[in-house]
This record gives structure tokens, C-alpha cells and sequence, in this order.
């Protein structure tokens, strides 16, 4: 059995990455119900503090490729997510937002500049 503590860290990834109520008779797109991982990494809107926490859930391809959805920190209207598709070593976005990717060691920051910023370790796209 599992601490209440236990549990609410297994929960958090889900309702950081969902937690924005849905206006009656809509329904909001939670991203992917099935995945591979899930968590929360840092993140900031604005300039590359990454003093926040977003969520993120990730479909990772036999080809070593993944789909990434992080919960956007600089969306207005919530639910919204950041798509980042990650192939043959370049991340791109599913509408084609420009990106400015750097790698440091094992660390991804990936920023639409001026906008949103998010670091993460290369294990979310490999998982291991």
C-alpha cells in the first residue's frame, strides 16, 4: 500500500499537466492518456529563469524519436500544451513555432524566445 505521500507525488504529474477546469458543455484536450512517462520540469514565461514547475507526459518511438506535450506556461486559456516532436536530433513543433534549442551535457533548453523557456534531461526522450 502506498503513503498518502507516495500518492500524491504519483498524482501531481497529472494534475499539474490537467488541472485547468473546462467550461460546462466543452470538453478539454488533456493530452495523451496513454504514455510512456510523465513529471513535471522546470520551466518560465518571459525570460529563462525556469523558477516554475510544468508538467509533462511523453510517447517515446521505436526510432528514437518522442512527443512531447508540456503543459505551457505562458498559455492565456487552460488547458494548453507545448508539442515538441523530437527527430533525428532536432525538436520541432506541430505548428510550427520556431525554436531555439540548446543542449548542455545531459540537459535540453528548449524556448520559443521571449515566450515560454523549459529545461529537461535527454532521459525524457530515451528514458533511461
Amino acid at each position: 500500500m502506498f503513503s498518502p505521500f507516495r500518492l500524491a507525488l504519483l498524482a501531481a504529474p497529472m494534475l499539474i499537466l490537467g488541472a485547468c477546469a473546462t467550461p460546462s458543455g466543452t470538453t478539454a484536450d488533456l493530452g495523451p492518456m496513454k504514455y510512456d512517462a510523465g513529471g513535471t520540469m522546470p520551466c518560465s514565461a518571459g525570460a529563462p529563469t525556469y523558477n516554475e514547475a510544468c508538467g509533462w507526459r511523453v510517447l517515446r518511438k521505436a526510432d528514437g524519436g518522442a512527443e512531447i506535450w508540456i503543459s505551457n506556461i505562458a498559455a492565456k486559456v487552460k488547458p494548453a500544451y507545448r508539442v515538441l516532436n523530437f527527430s533525428r536530433g532536432e525538436f520541432t513543433t506541430p505548428d510550427g513555432t520556431k525554436l531555439q534549442v540548446t543542449k548542455d551535457r545531459d540537459n535540453w533548453f528548449v524556448a520559443v524566445p521571449g515566450k515560454e523557456y523549459y529545461r529537461f534531461p535527454n532521459t525524457v526522450i530515451t528514458g533511461g
